[in-house]
């Protein structure tokens, strides 16, 4: 690649398009389809309470982004803002924890496309097997390099046409199974009760990571160089869609659970091979079970594209500051795209899942690396709430909210810390080999990027420290 200016393409977005990169990241259609099986095998049909309870521990932390995006718009998001916040060698550790929680959300559509794929060569007739969706997951990963490479216009683009596609078909479906369930009498309020959850406490906590998961909102946030009137964008991008999609999460997966008997259900996500919504939407749509597939397909890469560019630009920033290879600094000089960043980013995903999913299976992969995400999702929103309370306390103290600037941030912070106690710590290591592996897993990465930041106090600060 050519040298460029090393700057990314500056008032490219919109509010609609920044609010449709956000949603597309949240991918409401795209968490039923892939993360409704593992989540019911844990908690069988509560995960519309599953998904009130991760709305509630996210939304604080969503207006704390928006707080701090609205000072500090940054590509670095978190780690820009707890550098300024709490000192340039915790911004690094936070900085490299910022890019693995964003590369690590592009680890799933590519399963999930595969997983959809698999079910239409079904649908034709035609033999699938592992080797069928390992061919899937790769070919999304190319598409989706095809948009994002062309920068950050040509991506909002596609993923708002992905979203509108994607939310008819689901709510069309959500829908369908709710009239269906009213007309045979067999409408409830379990899925949004707590006492109905499958191993109760225990498996309430196995499923809020795949719920905080779909629930994360923050995606705006490393676009905001590119985005027009990003103080006032980003915020409303961030805070707005967090609140929507999250209704909807609550209402879309209560219905779904809803879509069969309780030991349907748990029949259908205990099998590894199968995405379960592919035969619920046939047991009420028949053959138009088709859009079900191909909307979870093209959800795959509406989903992608928004998980691949947030974390290609948290990439770039650090290396644009020097913390980490200055090479990931550099944009293509005429899409104005971190190709070197992006190139990490595929990588990565093509290392951590295709090897995993090929020995134990697309649903327990997704199950692993969601017990690995949480924990990156409790310690970046900690790490936001937290420079929301010291960056307004130290530099804006005129502008000091107890509200919105200590209230709500330490309710995000018990929130994640909670997750933290209960899922990562608790949870995991009573899960056994499978959890603790995730547990070994965290610590050595977090013992690993905590010595790299350490070994930056040695060297001559750059600009962005």
């Amino acid at each position: 690649m050519s040298k460029s200016d090393g700057q990314l393409q500056a008032n490219a977005l919109g509010l609609l398009a920044t609010a449709a990169l956000t949603a597309a990241y949240m991918a409401p259609a795209l968490s039923i389809y892939g993360l409704f099986g593992p989540m019911t095998s844990q908690v069988g049909v509560a995960v519309g309470f599953v998904m009130i309870l991760g709305l509630l521990m996210i939304l604080p932390s969503a207006v704390s982004f928006g707080m701090l995006a609205s000072e500090m718009p940054t590509a670095g998001g978190v780690y820009a803002w707890a550098s300024r916040s709490l000192g340039p060698t915790v911004g690094v550790w936070v900085g490299l924890s910022t890019a693995s929680y964003y590369v690590l959300t592009v680890f799933f559509p590519p399963i999930i496309f595969g997983q959809f794929f698999n079910d239409l060569l079904r649908l034709i007739g035609v033999p699938a097997n592992t080797w069928t969706w390992l061919m899937a997951a790769i070919a999304s990963l190319v598409i989706t390099g095809s948009v994002t490479y062309r920068g950050i216009i040509v991506s909002s683009r596609l993923a708002f046409v992905m979203l509108m596609t994607e939310l008819a078909v689901v709510v069309a479906l959500g829908l369908t199974f709710l009239g269906v369930a009213i007309a045979k009498g067999s409408f409830s309020w379990d899925p949004v009760l707590p006492t109905t959850a499958k191993g109760g406490a225990s498996g309430i906590f196995l499923a809020l990571p795949m719920a905080l998961l779909s629930m994360t909102c923050d995606a705006a946030t490393p676009t905001s160089e590119e985005t027009k009137n990003a103080r006032r964008t980003i915020p409303l991008a961030v805070v707005t869609t967090c609140l929507l999609i999250g209704v909807w999460y609550v209402i879309g997966f209560s219905c779904f659970a809803l879509a069969a008997p309780r030991e349907t259900l748990l029949a259908l996500a205990a099998d590894k091979s199968a995405n379960p919504i592919t035969p619920l939407a046939a047991g009420v749509w028949g053959r138009f079970d088709v859009l079900v597939i191909i909307t979870g397909m093209t959800a795959a890469i509406g989903a992608l594209v928004p998980c691949s560019t947030a974390a290609s630009r948290v990439l770039f920033a650090m290396g644009r500051d020097g913390t980490l290879p200055r090479w990931l600094g550099a944009v293509h000089p005429r899409y104005k795209a971190p190709w070197n960043a992006l190139h990490i980013v595929f990588l990565a995903t093509a290392l951590g899942v295709m090897p995993v999913a090929l020995i134990v299976g697309a649903t327990p992969t997704i199950n692993w690396w969601s017990n690995v995400f949480a924990w990156y999702i409790a310690i970046i929103y900690i790490c936001a709430n937290v420079s929301n309370v010291v960056y307004y306390r130290r530099f804006l103290r005129d502008r000091f909210s107890l509200s919105w600037n200590l209230f709500v941030p330490v309710i995000g912070i018990g929130a994640q810390l909670l997750v933290i106690w209960q899922l990562v710590i608790k949870e995991l290591w009573n899960q056994g080999r499978f959890g603790r592996s995730a547990q070994l897993f965290i610590i050595a990465v977090a013992a690993a990027t905590a010595l790299y930041a350490h070994s930056r106090r040695r060297r001559r600060p750059t600009s962005g420290d």
